[in-house]
């Protein structure tokens, strides 16, 4: 077994590639079992609740249109070659992404985090939906199994609260300053959304570490 600890948001493009390609390099290994774990990490964490509109935020944060075009065009490519058609232009809003960590946690309990995490990410980057809206995720909770869910039984459930913020703080603290993040086995740490054939060594070597 390999445990994989994958520490990420749902607002970050290359969190979503990075799950394309660790997932190639798994399928290489359709012999292993693996125990696939995801934790939060808030990029905005001073994004208002509501969120707020995409180009406002991404101009206050590149400083203009140009360097807007050059950064997402690097992402389209990568995200092109492993499989993701990112469709930005669908996008009008940037949520604040806490609620969807509480379903990403909330998910762990009834196994469905991998499915959720997926869910989440094509909704947003594939559909432009605005996850950050309850009733978007409650029609991806619902869709990807969870039963009997309701969106006030999540906001209200404090323990989950407490596990991301307490995450969040502490991932910080160790000097994570960037999604994605991997860690294998809990002593293997992988940063950025490495290409598949980087993630193929890194199981290999925790074969090779269990042997």
């Amino acid at each position: 077994m390999i445990l994989i600890d994958i520490i990420s948001d749902t607002v970050c493009p290359w969190c979503y590639i990075g799950k394309k390609r660790l997932e190639q390099a798994i399928k290489k290994s359709s012999d292993l079992n693996f125990n696939i774990s995801w934790h939060a990490f808030q990029l905005n964490p001073n994004m208002p609740k509501q969120g707020m509109d995409r180009k406002v935020y991404l101009s206050k944060k590149f400083g203009g249109s140009h360097n807007v075009e050059n950064f997402y065009l690097q992402i389209e490519k990568a995200g092109s070659l492993t499989g993701i058609d990112f469709r930005f232009e669908k996008i009008s809003r940037m949520p604040n992404s806490f609620n969807t960590h509480l379903l990403v946690e909330y998910a762990k309990e009834k196994k469905l985090q991998n499915k959720i995490v997926e869910d989440l990410f094509k909704s947003y980057f594939l559909g432009g939906k605005n996850i950050g809206e309850p009733t978007i995720l409650t029609e991806i909770a619902i869709n990807c199994g969870i039963e009997n869910f309701t969106y006030e039984e999540l906001i209200n459930r404090e323990d989950l609260r407490e596990n991301i913020n307490k995450t969040d703080l502490n991932n910080k603290k160790i000097g994570i300053s960037g999604v994605p993040f991997f860690i294998f086995n809990k002593n293997l740490a992988v940063s950025g959304a490495q290409e598949s054939e980087v993630f193929e060594r890194v199981l290999e070597t925790c074969l090779l570490n269990d042997k």
